[in-house]
């Protein structure tokens, strides 16, 4: 019986052996590669979604501008958006209680304060407290005031409270003359507009 020549056969052996090592280190290599590649992917994939959001996002709010910007533009126009006009105010309370035929106004003007939470929904909303006292001759002067006012308003108020009283320094006036003072409290609202502070 003869025995194989392993003298002859060693390195064909070798060579085998080390074929089979590098495969094996190619195989180990590949599958890494091939894990980080698909870790890559899904970052990759993850990005791509987010930004397809985002750009979702970007589009709906273009939209929303878009259906909203005349409203807006008609806020900004009447001054409810943006800096505060008070000689518009008073100008606009003067002009009403010409058109009222009454008998002149004072007035006094607060500083710019923010308007109740509840009120503001998330918006930079101020308001301005102005206090108007006049004479009136009969007590239905004050609603044709309101009314006028609203008519010539340059912004957006609210009535928060009117006051009659009698004039003391009038008691012996004649009939014609007004006997009677009203002082209104009015709020005026506005919206900041971007980037900008509240007015004092």
């Amino acid at each position: 019986m003869t025995h194989p020549p392993f003298a002859a056969l060693k390195f064909p052996l070798l060579l085998v052996l080390a074929a089979l090592l590098l495969a094996g280190a190619g195989l180990w290599w590949g599958g890494g590669e091939a894990a980080h590649a698909a870790a890559e992917l899904k970052a990759q994939q993850g990005a791509l979604d987010a930004a397809r959001r985002k750009l979702d996002s970007s589009r709906q709010q273009q939209q929303l501008i878009a259906s909203h910007l005349g409203a807006y533009r008609a806020l900004v126009a009447r001054g409810f958006v943006g800096a505060e006009d008070r000689l518009a105010w008073i100008e606009a309370a003067q002009l009403a209680n010409r058109d009222a035929d009454l008998y002149g106004l004072d007035y006094r003007l607060a500083p710019r304060s923010a308007a109740l939470p509840a009120l503001a929904d998330g918006l930079p909303l101020g308001q301005t407290v102005m206090t108007l006292t006049m004479p009136v001759l009969v007590e239905t002067d004050l609603p044709r005031f309101l009314a006028a006012l609203k008519a010539r308003a340059p912004g957006v108020f609210r009535v928060q409270g009117c006051r009659l009283t009698k004039r003391e320094d009038l008691a012996l006036a004649a009939a014609s003359r007004p006997t009677l003072q009203a002082e209104c409290e009015l709020l005026w609202f506005t919206v900041a507009a971007a980037d900008r502070g509240q007015n004092a």
